[in-house]
């Protein structure tokens, strides 16, 4: 990894931007390539189903120090529960405990799509300890309702006597998919693009509701039985500007390609969320405008993430590998 992209790991994390490292290819991970990426920043790691149980635990294990020192912020693992499931909550929630207790580590989170089915077991597994990434979120009425759900559960851990930091919860938001989507609508519309990208507008928009709800009564309470913001993750954004997307308690998923090209080709300019919603929300009304309606987008792109999810699922996973897509595959315990 080059100097400049240690350097912009660095600068993302001065902004309070953890970096997450997306392990496109996990057989070529070890113990000395994880390490290596860890000494250079990454501080939460991302991997694909298939990938072997031996190691999602070591790279647990090497991320478990940064974990405890952040408090639960930091030092995660993400890796899916089988996402054929995605509209089944009894076996979204018996492959999300399959997957918690085959690993046996507490900075793991499951990751679970955001259906309908999703926001449910959201608050299931973290009501039972669970850390959980919950992933494939386009809009700001789907993270209402895992925001609603991020409260309810660990409302439920509280009660139940559990320390809410050992309870890890993430947001991922595909930003490069959506800005993808939008940009193809408009141009088959023949319109002109806005000049801030939509992913950008929907970030904004995003972090501003996140904000709102930690003005809230009931987060003083869940903070202080140590629960952290949930933290917002953005995924593809490397394709486009990851300067566009600095704000306290986010997070970018990067592989070293996506890393190194922005580290060339940009500089981060400071944070570009906080106190934006307005613009965020001006850009998406604009689209509207222009006929890029979000509805139709957003259902659109729900359905074909999910489409997508399955696919890699089945292409990665073999049967008879002690993978972890072995383990979350299977509901029953």
């Amino acid at each position: 990894m080059s100097r400049e992209a240690e350097n912009l790991l660095r600068q993302l994390a001065a902004e309070g931007v953890s970096a997450w490292y997306e392990a496109s290819r996990p057989e070529e991970l070890d113990s000395a390539v994880l390490s290596s990426l860890l000494s250079a920043g990454f501080q939460s790691v991302r991997l694909p189903p298939g990938t072997a149980r031996g190691l999602v635990q070591l790279a647990c294990d090497l991320l478990l120090p940064a974990f405890v020192r952040s408090g639960g912020g930091l030092g995660q693992v993400s890796v899916p529960v089988d996402p054929r499931h995605a509209e089944e909550a009894g076996a979204l929630l018996r492959g999300a405990r399959a997957l918690h207790r085959t690993m046996g580590r507490r900075n793991l989170t499951v990751r679970i799509p955001m259906t309908a089915a999703g926001v449910e077991v959201l608050a299931d597994c973290l009501a039972e300890g669970i850390g959980v990434d919950a992933t494939s979120v386009f809009s700001t009425d789907r993270y209402a309702e895992v925001l609603d759900a991020y409260m309810e559960g660990m409302e439920r851990a509280l009660v139940a006597g559990r320390w809410l930091s050992r309870i890890p919860a993430v947001t991922t938001v595909p930003v490069g998919v959506f800005d993808d989507d939008v940009d193809a609508r408009l141009e088959r519309l023949d319109v002109p693009q806005p000049r801030e990208g939509a992913g950008q507008a929907l970030a904004r928009c995003l972090y501003r509701l996140r904000e709102k709800r930690l003005t809230q009564d009931w987060w003083r309470v869940l903070r202080a039985g140590g629960a952290l913001p949930p933290r917002l993750l953005w995924v593809g954004a490397g394709r486009r500007s990851v300067g566009d997307l600095v704000g306290w308690h986010t997070a970018h998923a990067l592989t070293v390609p996506e890393l190194e090209d922005a580290a060339r080709r940009e500089e981060l300019r400071g944070d570009t969320l906080l106190n934006a919603g307005r613009e965020g929300y001006g850009v998406l009304r604009l689209l509207e405008h222009l006929g890029a309606r979000a509805g139709e987008s957003v259902a659109a792109l729900e359905t074909a993430e999910l489409d997508r999810l399955q696919s890699d699922w089945n292409l990665r996973t073999a049967p008879a590998a002690p993978a972890c897509g072995g383990t979350a595959r299977s509901p029953g315990p």
